[in-house]
């Protein structure tokens, strides 16, 4: 009882001293000593006695003490006042600890406190260290209380004084705790701790921990964590300093990991000798060591552990030391430097590893195969071209044989048609000798007559013939098992007409020489001669331009049909009949006056598929172009992508925290559809009803809806892994376990405004252009119904990194990689579509001819279209012809023939929109499309592998094979529109005696920006009997230099003329060797953008693509007068030229292995 009498005593005569503190310094000194020594009494009763008469809320006790404390000065009488708060919030004060914290903070004591801290430490005299620790014990545990801590420190701007306050104290052990724990909150918070990075904290904090040491100690962990929290900063990992010195010894311990780096064979033996402990104490000493020496260290060891990860004994070490743990801090800590972004994903890929094996949910094998033919020994001839003995040819995951007989090494990687990788035996296979290649396999005269259907223009003189003709020489088999039993028997009359006295054709060994010249940068000399020559061919363009114009464009043609006409009333007949679709019969019910909708859905209805499709993507039905609006590349974040890679390391190991809901399942739908089928194979009607969906919603679902059973759509399984993030899986190509990249998909039951993230978990490649600035794009059906159609580039926090499901069908133990991305849509309950790059479904090409078709004046126009042979799933091969009408100055017959070839990887649909332009330059009333149809026959197959992309695959057709890796020995049955395309030029070039002149194959490119050409020179093979032969540089290098006036994507400096050994059976290297046509390339349009010329730092749009196509079709029309502006260059010029091809500039001149793009996050190894 005394007690209570003498704690009251004590409080009145503080409260009796309030109105003027500083008046009573002695009675308030004497009284708050007393109290403070009752409240951290040794005796029990007597210090809970005080902290319950303190506490007590109704008493007023606390706020008395907190008023004093901001009005006394003294600094001995606030050392005691702090005291007091301090018992009454000190842990041991446990009955009384919560209550008092809710009192103060509810007193805002947390503001004055601090305040008082600010005030005392910006006095010139030093605050006492009893005082400090006490008021610095009661902001630690009012921080842990406090909710608004960080905020009201934001507010006081006291961030930085805690953290002087902490530079000054960091070796003061009584101290540092407190000051930890207040720092453990500041932490957690964006701003202060972005405020304590920018102000030094990250060396602060390396000389707490070198204090404290490396035993284990709740200082350490607070430490930590402290350092843990401060890694969110966005600023931390910039300011991360150099640390100390390593030593001496270190340096020999690291040469010797340098050595063994390089034999893998004593990986085994070093997890076996306990090396795997000393690299991971190396390792976890990282921050210890400075400048490059850290980063060549860090290199050396992760390397290192890398390759013993790959041995069982080595990831048993790895794990069994902690490993995990370690590489897992160095993820978290490494420095926001460009130059250890290559080590993050080599750490994570040892964590995988090392982890146990994830896989995909889904089957190994496609939902669907297509059975293909089996081929028989006696069912085969040379005529064939088969690339075996009779059995299935070798697939894309098999070997391809070379050209020797050797086995060639895996085109697996060859992601694009000409990409960027060299070969690497170039050198090697030289010195084989002049017949390391082997002669063409020619096919039989009579064979290549059935081709003869295809070239009518030439000699048709009546409708009725051209049926007759049509209907006996064209390849209309029903299915591939008729394919080729068309002879040339039935060409009639027309047989001496076509057939030649030379019945060996074109002579084996005029092959072998037939090449072109790697491009060089020319000397001043030569830029003189191209820019000379460029401007003398620009100049007669626009005259001839002008002359067109001022003359009016279709005089000349107009008096040349009326002459013909008049002359040859079955040519008028022919002319008015030319642009009919006679070899494509699903065209041919479509009435003329049909609406483009109505067109496209009959003519989808009508293609055959693998997959089950239940409906047409509304985009391609309205035509499927982009906004025609500019974009800007996206700029990469990388402290997002380092997010995502983090992320996916701690899904790897706690997956059990994902939410792991299947929202959409392709296989249970293809299943749940043949069964509710049954035998029912009615004719399939397809349409589109989006614009009635939207603005509906799905109440029994909670999540998005996806759909891909449509044309070129490729989505296998979707899995909700949280509110917002899905995980997507592609589909494979058919009859394949592999080639995941394009993907075209719908998504439904959205809400606006709220961002949905993507993961698209099963990509291949090693590098995207996903992390150079590409976005994906998406199509809003609301926003074409409100007059905005059109697909926009979407999307934020793209990145493109390994993830942990490895990839079985792989090389050993490798993993897929991850495209993601988050999208906020406009617009609650639309129905949107997302995509990799604009879609061309093959309905659509058709759509399109049909338009055309209808639209083209066929007396001043030469239009065709023919059916050049049936698909392995009998869709048709559409071959389109256009040219001018036949004039009397101008045959046909004289006109040189141009061959251009599109879609050979099906997920290259930037290809298709470029031939797109070409086709509707091509059929325009400009002058230079003029220009081209009068000097040029065009033979154009805009689709080659309409498989591929009718069923969404990214790089094969049915047989699983890249197409372009087949043209030198192409399968009549497997391979059918390569070989009835190889064919045609076949034809052309012995029948007609008439090498083409000039072969462009389109395609898209995946990892390189702009537009450019790969084209083929001697100089730049790597045959030797090649580089013997000289040829003429201005043949296959002026094209480019036009097409770099023409067009404002075209790079040149990108162009590439080798010719490699690993490309010998593409289109580009088999045209030119063996029919001799100098001018046979490969355009290349990036699926992306352009880092140079006018586009810079800009996405390409449908319209852009478009325009390519056009100004590829005005280069050519300034390549019209070729014998003129040949004869015009001098002896001097010409040797100037020539002097290009020589081997020791080709050697000084870069790999473009050595430009590709590298990812920062893609892959763990280097990217070639």
């Amino acid at each position: 009882m005394a007690d209570d009498t003498l704690n009251d005593v004590l409080i009145d005569r503080l409260r009796s001293f309030l109105s003027k503190p500083n008046e009573n310094l002695d009675g308030i000194r004497s009284a708050a000593a007393r109290l403070h020594s009752r409240c951290a009494s040794q005796d029990k009763a007597t210090r809970e006695r005080t902290l319950e008469r303190v506490w007590r809320r109704h008493d007023g006790a606390i706020p008395l003490v907190l008023s004093l404390l901001e009005s006394v000065r003294d600094q001995v009488t606030c050392c005691s006042l702090a005291g007091i708060l301090h018992e009454c919030v000190s842990p041991r004060a446990v009955k009384y600890r919560s209550p008092a914290l809710s009192q103060l903070t509810s007193l805002n004591a947390t503001q004055l406190i601090i305040k008082l801290l600010m005030q005392l430490s910006g006095k010139e005299s030093q605050i006492s260290d009893m005082l400090l620790y006490e008021l610095v014990w009661i902001i630690a545990q009012l921080s842990q209380k406090d909710s608004k801590f960080s905020v009201k420190v934001r507010l006081t701007g006291s961030a930085r004084t805690f953290h002087n306050i902490l530079r000054l104290h960091y070796n003061n052990p009584k101290l540092l705790y407190p000051l930890l724990i207040v720092f453990k909150s500041l932490s957690r918070n964006v701003t202060t701790s972005t405020v304590l990075v920018k102000d030094g904290i990250v060396s602060t904090m390396e000389k707490v921990i070198v204090s404290i040491g490396y035993s284990p100690s709740p200082k350490l962990r607070l430490s930590l964590n402290v350092m843990h929290s401060l890694t969110r900063s966005s600023m931390f990992l910039y300011k991360l300093p150099n640390y100390i010195n390593f030593f001496f010894s270190v340096l020999i311990y690291v040469k010797y990991i340098k050595l063994i780096y390089f034999i893998e064979l004593c990986c085994t033996k070093m997890a076996k000798e306990d090396f795997v402990p000393l690299l991971l104490r190396i390792f976890e000493r990282w921050e210890r060591y400075n400048g490059k020496m850290r980063l060549r260290i860090l290199t050396y060891t992760i390397i290192t552990l890398k390759h013993l990860s790959n041995t069982k004994i080595g990831r048993k070490a790895i794990k069994s030391s902690n490993g995990l743990n370690l590489l897992y801090k160095f993820c978290v800590l490494c420095p926001n430097d460009r130059t250890y972004d290559s080590l993050l994903p080599r750490v994570a890929s040892i964590i995988g590893t090392c982890m146990d094996k994830k896989v995909l949910p889904i089957d190994t094998t496609g939902p669907v195969l297509f059975s293909l033919p089996v081929l028989k020994t006696e069912n085969s001839d040379t005529s064939d071209n088969t690339t075996g003995s009779g059995m299935r040819t070798s697939s894309s995951r098999e070997t391809t044989p070379s050209a020797d007989g050797s086995v060639a090494e895996s085109f697996d990687n060859n992601d694009d048609d000409d990409d960027d990788a060299s070969d690497k035996t170039q050198e090697s296979d030289a010195g084989h000798g002049p017949y390391a290649i082997p002669p063409p396999i020619l096919r039989d005269m009579d064979d290549l007559c059935q081709y003869a259907a295809f070239f009518q223009e030439n000699v048709v003189t009546s409708n009725q013939e051209a049926r007759t003709f049509e209907e006996k020489c064209i390849p209309r088999a029903k299915s591939y098992q008729e394919f080729g039993t068309h002879g040339c028997d039935s060409l009639g009359e027309h047989r001496d007409y076509w057939l030649i006295n030379d019945r060996d054709g074109l002579r084996s060994d005029s092959y072998l020489g037939s090449c072109h010249l790697q491009h060089q940068e020319p000397s001043n000399d030569e830029n003189s001669f191209w820019q000379k020559e460029v401007e003398r061919r620009l100049n007669n363009y626009m005259r001839t331009v002008r002359s067109h114009s001022s003359c009016s464009c279709y005089d000349v043609y107009k008096r040349e049909m009326t002459w013909k006409a008049s002359s040859d009333p079955a040519m008028n007949s022919n002319l008015q009949n030319s642009l009919h679709m006679m070899g494509l019969t699903i065209l041919s019910d479509i009435p003329k006056h049909s609406s483009v909708h109505y067109a496209y859905c009959a003519i989808a209805s009508k293609v055959n598929t693998v997959y089950p499709v239940v409906k047409v993507a509304y985009p391609d039905m309205v035509g499927g172009d982009g906004s025609g609006q500019l974009y800007p590349l996206h700029i990469k974040d990388r402290k997002v992508c380092r997010a995502k890679l983090m992320t996916s390391v701690e899904r790897a190991v706690h997956p059990h925290l994902l939410l792991d809901r299947v929202v959409y399942d392709l296989d249970g739908l293809i299943q749940q559809d043949a069964i509710a089928k049954g035998n029912d194979s009615g004719e399939k009607h397809l349409y589109n009803i989006d614009e009635r969906r939207v603005g509906h919603r799905d109440l029994l679902k909670h999540h998005l809806l996806f759909e891909s059973r449509f044309e070129s759509g490729n989505l296998r399984k979707v899995v909700q892994i949280g509110l917002h993030e899905y995980e997507l899986i592609l589909l494979p190509d058919v009859n394949s376990v592999k080639h995941h990249q394009w993907f075209y998909f719908e998504v439904s039951n959205m809400e606006a405004n709220v961002t949905y993230t993507f993961n698209i978990v099963n990509c291949e490649k090693q590098n995207s252009q996903f992390n150079y600035g590409m976005k994906p794009i998406m199509y809003s059906v609301i926003e074409a119904k409100e007059g905005r159609p059109g697909w926009v580039r979407a999307g934020s926090d793209i990145c493109y990194y390994r993830n942990n499901y490895q990839n079985l069908h792989g090389r050993s133990r490798s993993w897929y990689l991850t495209t993601s991305f988050s999208m906020t849509f406009p617009h609650d309950n639309d129905v949107c579509y997302i995509a990799y790059h604009f879609p061309y479904p093959y309905s659509l090409l058709m759509t399109q001819i049909w338009k055309w078709s209808l639209s083209v004046d066929p007396s001043l126009i030469y239009f065709r279209t023919d059916c050049l042979c049936y698909s392995l799933n009998n869709n048709e091969t559409p071959l389109l012809t256009i040219t001018s009408p036949d004039m009397e100055s101008n045959r046909i017959k004289d006109r040189e023939v141009v061959f251009l070839t599109a879609r050979v990887h099906p997920g290259e649909s930037n290809a298709s929109w470029v031939m797109h332009g070409t086709i509707q330059y091509l059929l325009s009333n400009a002058p230079a499309a003029i220009m081209v149809r009068n000097k040029f026959v065009f033979k154009i197959v805009p689709m080659l592998n309409m498989e591929g992309v009718i069923n969404g695959c990214h790089r094969c057709g049915l047989s699983d094979e890249d197409l372009n890796r087949r043209w030198s020995r192409p399968n009549q049955y497997l391979h059918p529109v390569i070989y009835h395309s190889k064919g045609l030029i076949e034809y052309c070039a012995r029948i007609m005696n008439k090498a083409p002149f000039m072969f462009c194959d389109y395609h898209g490119h995946s990892r390189r920006k702009n537009v450019f050409l790969y084209g083929c020179c001697n100089a730049g093979s790597w045959n030797q009997v090649d580089r013997s032969n000289s040829d003429d540089p201005v043949d296959y290098l002026m094209l480019p230099y036009l097409m770099q006036h023409f067009s404002k994507a075209f790079n040149l400096q990108a162009c590439n003329f080798r010719v490699e050994r690993m490309r010998e059976a593409t289109a580009r290297v088999t045209i030119w060797r063996e029919f001799g046509v100098k001018r046979s390339y490969t355009m290349e349009s990036s699926f992306c953008g352009c880092d140079q010329g006018f586009y810079q730092g800009y996405h390409l749009d449908t319209i852009h693509l478009k325009e390519i196509g056009a100004n590829f079709c005005e280069a050519m029309a300034c390549l019209k007068d070729e014998g003129g502006w040949k004869a015009d260059i001098t002896p001097e010029e010409a040797a100037r030229l020539a002097g290009l091809t020589s081997k020791e500039q080709l050697d000084e001149s870069p790999p473009m292995s050595e430009i590709s793009d590298n990812s920062d996050f893609s892959s763990d190894e280097d990217f070639h």
